[in-house]
């Protein structure tokens, strides 16, 4: 039996987050980070910042990675969180075919099964099972974000998911044919609440269908800003399927998708099935290529080149208007590691609708506004923050100036057009 039971204390943690193996190895050191949505107000006087350690350890046993300090629930999804994924097309569309995929796979009934999304943030989700003519969809989520998911008539609980949340849901709703969580399950420090929980309200024969940042992706995408503080984990499928055996539920299939740079998608459930060639496939190219620490080590490699490349590119173009545009959570880890760009972005461009508007970016003097701004003023560069989205704003800007743009990819690598 595990000593820590899945829940984790704040502060640094020296063990495997699923099995508790200390034998762990340090696979990066980013030092000291703020939070990824600590924003400060642009006319606050009172701007401090408090950074915290963040290195990235890897547990060979599970192959997982893991943030070597836990900062807290509680500290890291306030009320006033400022991402939704709504204002964004290309999530809004890949929660379109998430929704059509499910609903072929599972034969779902529009009028009796109960689809439940943990943290359904505004509810994006949810909206496209409900547009499908579903009528029952249930949004949980601790931040004041599901306040959008009311408004588009999704019925909704206003807290973190845990035990005692799902007995209140199946007192109220009965229990789910389908739980849903999307790029939330690697966040939570308290991992036994939030599986016990999904568990307790799945019916015997409900999916739990979890979606995350996929390890291999990373790796080989060099996607190094994925290793925020609210990323407490990284997950292979084979780490998913060695935590999910401490409660029972089997895996019965398994997907990897495009979003947010690569993640994998596991269904879970309580009835066992056998692993099908789709599974199969996804761990024989994690073992060939995740328990290789070499593929680690070029990881690191990788980074340290496309930080130099970056560095060269700003140093010839000194005298150039160079603007940042997008800030997703991962872009502050960007800021961090290339500790050269803060200084060489005028501003951050933000879509006219986020909630990041005027705010600075955590620990820099760098203003987030709204891109109209960037429209008029006609910068020489476009650095773009969302790399994972690079196509689509590339596509959409590349027309609007007066002038020729250069547009900067960062990673996978390093790229002008």
């Amino acid at each position: 039996m595990l000593k820590h039971k899945h829940t984790y204390k704040i502060g640094e943690i020296n063990y495997c987050q699923i099995c508790g193996n200390k034998n762990l190895k340090e696979i990066l050191d980013l030092g000291f980070q703020p939070l990824a949505d600590d924003l400060k107000k642009i006319n606050n006087n009172q701007r401090e910042t408090v950074f915290y350690p963040l290195k990235v350890n890897l547990c060979n046993k599970c192959i997982i990675l893991q943030t070597g300090y836990i900062v807290g629930d509680n500290k890291l999804y306030t009320k006033d969180y400022h991402y939704t994924p709504g204002i964004t097309k290309d999530v809004v569309k890949n929660f379109d075919e998430l929704s059509s995929s499910i609903i072929q796979l599972y034969d779902l009934n529009k009028k009796k099964d109960l689809i439940v999304d943990l943290g359904c943030n505004d509810g994006s989700l949810l909206q496209q099972f409900k547009k499908k003519g579903f009528k029952l969809n249930l949004g949980i989520d601790p931040t004041d974000t599901i306040k959008y998911a009311k408004k588009k008539g999704i019925s909704t609980i206003q807290s973190f998911f845990n035990i005692k949340t799902s007995k209140d849901i199946i007192k109220k709703y009965g229990k789910a044919k389908i739980v849903t969580t999307t790029n939330v399950f690697a966040h939570t420090n308290s991992l036994y609440e939030f599986i016990k929980g999904a568990k307790n309200i799945l019916k015997k024969d409900g999916v739990f269908i979890i979606e995350n940042h996929y390890l291999l992706e990373v790796i080989k995408k060099n996607q190094f800003d994925t290793f925020y503080h609210e990323h407490l984990r990284t997950y292979s499928l084979t780490s998913l399927i060695k935590l999910m055996k401490h409660y029972n539920l089997n895996l019965i299939d398994a997907f990897t998708t495009s979003r947010y740079g690569g993640n994998i998608q596991a269904h879970f459930s309580i009835k066992k099935k056998d692993f099908n060639s789709r599974i199969k496939g996804i761990l024989s190219k994690e073992v060939k290529y995740l328990s290789q620490t070499k593929n680690y080590l070029r990881f690191n490699k990788r980074m340290e080149v496309s930080k130099e490349k970056l560095r060269k590119y700003l140093e010839k173009n000194d005298n150039k208007i160079i603007v940042g545009k997008a800030y997703p959570a991962r872009a502050s880890i960007l800021l961090h590691y290339y500790n050269m760009l803060p200084s060489k972005l005028k501003y951050i461009a933000e879509q006219p609708t986020s909630k990041k508007l005027n705010f600075y970016a955590p620990g820099t003097n760098l203003k987030i506004i709204s891109s109209e701004h960037m429209k008029k003023e006609n910068p020489d560069i476009v650095i773009i923050l969302a790399w994972h989205l690079f196509d689509t704003i590339y596509k959409k800007w590349k027309n609007t100036f007066k002038k020729k743009v250069k547009f900067i990819k960062i990673l996978p690598k390093f790229e002008i057009l």
